[in-house]
């Protein structure tokens, strides 16, 4: 389990880094900057939710076809699920961009807010489609037991090196690269090395029966990753009508928070490919084994977070907010 979590972690970890790196320089912008990043968040962590909790249902078929030797029907589930991938994140792509304007402004009427946010969004979510096709890659060196993922840092957003000074739009532009160079990499890991999984032309063929079972699982994990999404939009629907400063401070918490979420995370996804592959091969107490050592070691990571964010508040605030009322609240 340590073997297979731990690079998941670190990823993770390196991740959840990239976008706490990505809001200390938005917020050096300006607070408006800040406040159009936390009022954009909900919708980003939504499509995430779908690339990630559709990438479970494809692990899970994927591992548990693999344990019960059924090596066919696991290469079926890797090409329906890539295509399917790559389907919602083109009608993601025109959703969200169509939305976010109408969305902003049920949260503010501060035009420079709305403009910054619509501007961060809308390149953010071209890449809708390479989140998907990443996340579905990801799940699938998940499930035969290749933890691999990569990141970039946002050097487009203040004009370091050759990069032209971009703002906000930067800081969406610097996350998008991110997402094609780790798109890249799995690519490149797919077509140099053998993997036990391959996505086959001889698979497309329709078969309702597994789409959907990869739905099945999939729409259940979707709907746990996005409440909140939901959460967060309601809240922020509650403090934008009282002060914009906790809205700024309820998306640095939550920033925070994914700092600790993630590598949590992490030890999930190391497990899901053995507690599938142990499922699939009948071997329930090992199941029962796994799930309760996962369970303690995110239990560990979660406590120590909540201790450490207690007693270090304060600096924490301050390294995203210079305002003293901003880190006072």
């Amino acid at each position: 389990l340590v073997s297979m979590a731990l690079p998941m972690v670190i990823s993770m970890l390196v991740n959840a880094l990239y976008n706490i790196v990505d809001s200390l320089f938005v917020a050096q912008i300006s607070e408006d900057a800040m406040t159009a990043l936390s009022l954009v968040y909900p919708v980003q962590n939504l499509i995430n939710a779908i690339a990630i909790g559709f990438g479970v249902g494809i692990n899970a078929q994927i591992a548990l076809h693999l344990g019960a030797g059924e090596h066919k029907k696991a290469n079926m589930v890797a090409t329906h699920g890539l295509m399917l991938s790559l389907l919602h994140g083109v009608v993601i792509t025109v959703v969200s961009i169509l939305i976010m304007p109408t969305f902003l402004r049920m949260f503010t009427i501060d035009e420079t807010v709305i403009r910054m946010g619509v501007t961060y969004s809308r390149i953010a979510f071209l890449f809708s489609t390479v989140i998907m096709a990443t996340l579905a890659f990801e799940k699938i060196f998940q499930a035969v037991g290749r933890m691999r993922v990569t990141m970039v840092g946002p050097m487009l957003i203040f004009g370091i090196g050759p990069f032209p000074k971009m703002g906000i739009a930067g800081a969406a532009l610097a996350t998008g690269i991110g997402q094609i160079l780790t798109l890249t990499i799995y690519l490149f890991v797919y077509n140099t090395t053998e993997i036990s999984v391959r996505v086959r032309r001889d698979c497309m063929t329709p078969n309702r029966k597994m789409d959907v079972s990869l739905y099945a699982i999939g729409i259940p994990a979707i709907l746990n990753l996005a409440l909140p999404s939901l959460l967060v939009s309601f809240l922020n629907s509650i403090l934008a009508a009282y002060s914009q400063v906790y809205v700024v401070v309820l998306g640095i918490y939550y920033k925070l928070q994914t700092f600790l979420y993630l590598p949590a995370n992490g030890i999930v996804q190391g497990m899901r490919p053995i507690i599938g592959y142990n499922y699939g091969a009948g071997e329930d107490a090992r199941v029962k084994k796994i799930y309760n050592l996962t369970l303690a070691m995110t239990g560990t990571i979660m406590a120590g977070g909540t201790v450490l964010c207690l007693v270090f508040a304060g600096p924490l605030m301050n390294v995203f907010s210079s305002n003293p009322e901003t880190i006072a609240a």
